[in-house]
């Protein structure tokens, strides 16, 4: 059997202060590519790194001409990487939230024959939100955003949905609509729902986000009446 070839996709916006660490952490593994997408960030994450770095041939950089938000930053790497010819594809945040050992499980999952979409979750529950420092309004909306796929997705075992940490194989790219495909935070949420929507399986490992001082770009309180629309929308598609 030939070998899996695994891109890495980090959407990046306002993570100039993280991205280097993230960078430093990647390298030193055995992927085959990295690619740092610059989502019309205001920092110029992605040209900071860039001057920062030696030339690496496994490292790519995209810049997008206007903020695409982070589904469609994330698309525009997934379909580069399989212009490419990679096989599996896995979306990583750039802000220094996740684990690369966590990564590195999703990767032995996806090269196995008959997994084909693998995503990490959070523990909800309250006594570990408190104890990773997630905030408790973030912890009540993760869950609530989880038991609306469940409905949605038709499969009750989904769990933490808003986890940024997830991979498939790159042939799932062409059986889901990706042209419907939200392109703002409800991306994860929406992916999850298309692949359910195909009947795929999805695979999930636990996967603890690090809360650092964190200064997140959603704003929890704002995405609550979109998503649910979303969702509603969801509920009701036929693809």
């Amino acid at each position: 059997m030939s070998k899996k070839k695994v891109c890495i996709i980090l959407p990046c916006y306002r993570v100039k202060h993280k991205i280097y660490t993230v960078y430093q952490r990647l390298i030193k593994t055995n992927i085959d590519c990295l690619i740092f997408v610059d989502d019309g960030c205001p920092q110029n994450s992605v040209k900071y790194l860039k001057l920062k770095t030696k030339k690496d041939k496994k490292v790519q950089f995209m810049f997008l001409k206007k903020n695409l938000g982070v589904g469609g930053a994330t698309l525009r790497g997934f379909m580069s990487a399989y212009d490419q010819g990679f096989d599996i594809l896995i979306k990583f945040d750039a802000d220094n939230q996740h684990n690369v050992n966590d990564l590195m499980r999703i990767v032995k999952k996806l090269k196995q024959k008959n997994v084909n979409f693998c995503k990490g979750y959070r523990n909800l529950n309250l006594k570990s939100s408190l104890k990773r420092g997630m905030p408790i309004i973030r912890t009540i909306g993760a869950n609530v955003l989880t038991l609306l796929s469940r409905i949605t997705s038709k499969n009750s075992n989904l769990r933490d949905v808003t986890n940024g940490l997830f991979g498939m194989k790159s042939s799932v790219l062409k059986k889901i609509n990706l042209k419907d495909l939200k392109k703002d935070y409800f991306f994860e949420q929406d992916i999850i729902f298309r692949v359910c929507q195909k009947k795929i399986k999805i695979f999930q490992i636990n996967s603890e986000v690090i809360y650092d001082n964190e200064n997140s770009n959603l704003n929890t309180l704002g995405v609550i009446i979109p998503f649910l629309i979303y969702h509603v929308q969801n509920f009701f598609y036929k693809n």
